[in-house]
């Protein structure tokens, strides 16, 4: 009896065991995902401890070189990502035109161009609108203001060096 006893306990154990084992087989396979859910939380407080220190800056130069350095990083990301999008599209659509017959490639090769040019057509549309509408670079600026020409920095030059 004591052995059947003992063995019952085990396997209580053992499926606690088989748990963790499922969820570790889990994370393994989906490290990605769980690796981006971790930037993001490690992201939002990093946000959130920093926007207090950061508000309290009463200098407006320091507190545009701190925004400006507190962003660099992202913007660098987004600038990759940009440099990766084209790309993974071009060879896409090629691998797959490649796996097509020449009468499906046509019809694809239509629809795509079709659609090429009617986004850049509602592109440009709306941005004519846009600029009719909110007419940028209007006259609206005091002229203090234009006189007031911010410098260079040796921080900025640095920074479009990598960007």
């Amino acid at each position: 009896m004591a052995k059947g006893a003992g063995r019952g306990r085990y396997k209580g154990d053992n499926r606690c065991g088989r748990c963790c084992s499922v969820f570790c087989r889990r994370v393994r396979t989906d490290l990605l995902l769980v690796l981006i859910i971790i930037g993001v939380i490690i992201g939002f407080l990093i946000g959130a401890l920093v926007n207090g220190p950061v508000n309290k800056i009463e200098d407006v130069e320091d507190k545009k070189t701190v925004l400006m350095l507190i962003g660099f990083p992202g913007e660098l990301f987004m600038n990759m990502l940009k440099m990766l999008i084209l790309p993974l599209i071009v060879a896409s659509l090629i691998c797959a035109l490649a796996s097509l017959d020449a009468q499906a490639t046509g019809r694809v090769g239509r629809r795509a161009l079709l659609y090429y040019f009617s986004t850049t057509i509602l592109a440009v549309i709306l941005g004519i609108v846009l600029v009719v509408s909110i007419r940028p670079g209007s006259t609206t600026v005091d002229e203090e203001k234009k006189k007031d020409v911010e410098p260079y920095r040796t921080l900025d030059a640095f920074l479009d060096l990598i960007r």
